[in-house]
């Protein structure tokens, strides 16, 4: 598998995941989803009666705090994931995209020092959101896409940076 595949099936299956997070939510009666308010990192709710989309929400009940004041609702329910985590798989996926066509600056320090610049904005937020106890959720969504740009760029980096050894200094 080269690297752009690499780059590909990234991109196709966060893409993917956001279409059966997005989908989900609809395929249920009105509400099914609702007040999953937990901790990150703690699976706070028994999700073995919903089978496959029991495990998908599982997904976000372990990564996610799932606020309900936090969450994209769709059909009365949240989503698996809060708008923040939606807005870096969503930054995520256009960043894999755009890293398609410029494949010869990947390897470059200077994509990789731009994807960190590209963190901070989500950062920041985060920090103003939690000493000024603000709640600007399309904010929080526009910045995480941004921040999920960069992550994705920090990522294809990685993935097409030559490493050189030089063996003389082993």
């Amino acid at each position: 598998m080269g690297r752009v595949s690499v780059l590909m099936a990234l991109a196709i299956s966060i893409a993917a995941m956001i279409v059966i997070f997005t989908i989900i939510p609809l395929c249920y009666p009105y509400g099914t989803f609702t007040h999953l308010d937990g901790s990150p990192s703690i699976m706070d709710h028994d999700w073995s009666d919903y089978g496959i989309v029991g495990a998908i929400y599982s997904i976000g009940d372990i990564l996610c705090h799932q606020q309900q004041s936090r969450t994209f609702m769709l059909n009365g329910s949240e989503m698996p994931m809060c708008i923040r985590d939606v807005g870096l798989l969503v930054g995520a996926v256009i960043g894999f995209t755009c890293c398609f066509t410029r494949t010869s600056k990947l390897g470059d320090n200077r994509t990789l020092i731009t994807g960190f610049i590209l963190l901070v904005p989500t950062l920041a937020e985060w920090c103003c959101e939690h000493a000024f106890d603000l709640d600007l959720p399309i904010l929080r969504f526009i910045l995480a896409v941004i921040s999920g740009f960069g992550a994705a760029m920090i990522v294809s980096h990685l993935i097409f940076r030559e490493w050189r050894i030089d063996v003389r200094s082993v």
